[in-house]
């Protein structure tokens, strides 16, 4: 890292601030099909990026090649950059002198089993969806991803951190079919350490969302109770989380803007943010621009607290940086991101919530949640799922739409369930909402 800092230090004269990131990624794909291995891959990748910056104005640059030349060349390229980029007062480096290697999880024991082994757990994870239940006829394809990564990051005020972390995440699917009619489900859990990944609990849930929607009719239009099964409220969660940060603060594309401290959501939501949060995929001491990381409470009991920040958004905004810088690899820049967002836990099981109604519809996955708008609120998306009727099945359900607006849904949460999972760096319980329109 002297050596570097040497280098840049060198092209620059003196004349700018700078920021360097290096980030090395050694990946390992399983993928199984029909109880066997399919294939696997190998790679790594290494790279830098520089960011300069001189009187409010910023030039940025990358490479892959870490020789003297490459790195001088390099940050030339960011100068050059930063001669045609516009002054802005928010263009500035943060200041933290910390100095050393951070404390973050390493999973040594997943790293060193076998590819071997790893493609067993994933035919075991196949073979358990189909001992559950006798109408899973197998999986179109079953997979999980491994990453090992070494991040080193310096400024011109002082700062140098670097860790070495891993990473795994795990998909697997589960064919149903029974009369001649077929259905298929997804499932998706991650983790820091391969152990943290539950594929008990994973074959459990694709086999009781495959098996639901056998036999799937279509619905008619009315406003109904819904209850959203808790992947399905992490991938709604998920879609919306750009109107909690600085950057979609800073370009006015959040309908929160102005809200702050100002109730927007029933008084059970407690949303959260947080970057210390023991376990979580998005969990370091420091973010990517150094800043310590904390636990933000974003709504409390339904009062918005306030957004997400980057250095740069923080002070664009008149605040403080709460952590939120994130990058996306070498090759950009920090932004304000989140690092682990979640709905907290309530205390209603999803056997309560379903029996909360005479009537109560079960969303298990949603489709289209691209199409969501963070600016407006406004969403209409693709649903299917389970018609309960006093707290029994009566019927799965396909190709409707549920139609809406975040606020008012988040108004309308009349249940929170206890079955909080964290889906990556997204997670939530099942939710119940007193009436959403579902289109048939």
């Amino acid at each position: 890292m002297e050596r570097l800092r040497k280098w840049i230090e060198d092209s620059l004269k003196g004349e700018y601030e700078y920021e360097a990131y290096i980030e090395s990624t050694e990946k390992l794909l399983v993928e199984t099909s029909r109880e066997s291995l399919e294939n696997i891959s190998k790679s790594k990748e290494v790279g830098l990026g520089i960011r300069v910056l001189k009187n409010f104005r910023q030039g940025f640059a990358y490479t892959t090649d870490l020789s003297w030349t490459a790195v001088s060349t390099c940050v030339k390229r960011a100068v050059e950059s930063l001669e045609l980029t516009p002054e802005d007062d928010g263009f500035v480096l943060n200041k933290g002198e910390f100095k050393g290697q951070l404390q973050a999880d390493y999973d040594q024991e997943g790293l060193s089993l076998s590819v071997e082994d790893k493609a067993e757990l994933l035919v075991n994870l196949e073979r358990l969806a189909k001992n559950f239940d006798r109408r899973i006829v197998g999986t179109r394809k079953t997979s999980l991803k491994e990453f090992k990564v070494d991040v080193n990051c310096l400024n011109s005020h002082g700062l140098e951190y670097s860790y070495t972390t891993t990473y795994f995440s795990c998909l697997t699917s589960a064919l149903a079919v029974e009369n001649g009619e077929e259905a298929i489900s997804y499932e998706y859990r991650s983790g820091r350490y391969l152990k943290d990944i539950d594929l008990e609990e994973m074959a459990r849930d694709v086999v009781f969302k495959a098996t639901a929607q056998l036999g799937a009719v279509s619905y008619e239009t009315k406003v109904i109770p819904v209850v959203f099964f808790r992947e399905s409220a992490v991938s709604l969660l998920e879609a919306f989380s750009p109107m909690f940060l600085g950057d979609a603060l800073v370009k006015d594309k959040t309908l929160l803007k102005g809200k702050e401290g100002q109730a927007i959501a029933s008084p059970l939501l407690t949303v959260i943010d947080d970057g210390t949060l023991k376990g979580g995929v998005g969990t370091l001491e420091l973010d990517a621009e150094g800043v310590p990381s904390k636990k933000n409470i974003v709504i409390e009991k339904g009062i918005f607290k306030g957004f997400l920040h980057s250095v740069y958004t923080a002070v664009k905004c008149n605040a403080k940086p709460t952590g939120n810088s994130v990058r996306h690899g070498y090759k950009s820049l920090p932004t304000s991101g989140i690092r682990n967002l979640y709905i907290e836990r309530g205390n209603y099981t999803l056997e309560d919530m379903l029996r909360a109604y005479d009537e109560v519809f079960l969303i298990l996955d949603l489709m289209g949640l691209h199409t969501v708008d963070p600016i407006s609120g406004d969403f209409s998306l693709g649903a299917s799922g389970i018609i309960y009727k006093n707290g029994k099945k009566e019927k799965a359900v396909k190709g409707v739409v549920i139609g809406g607006n975040i606020l008012e849904l988040m108004k309308n949460l009349v249940g929170v369930g206890e079955d909080l999972r964290m889906y990556g760096h997204v997670g939530s319980p099942s939710l119940l909402v007193e009436a959403i329109t579902v289109g048939g």
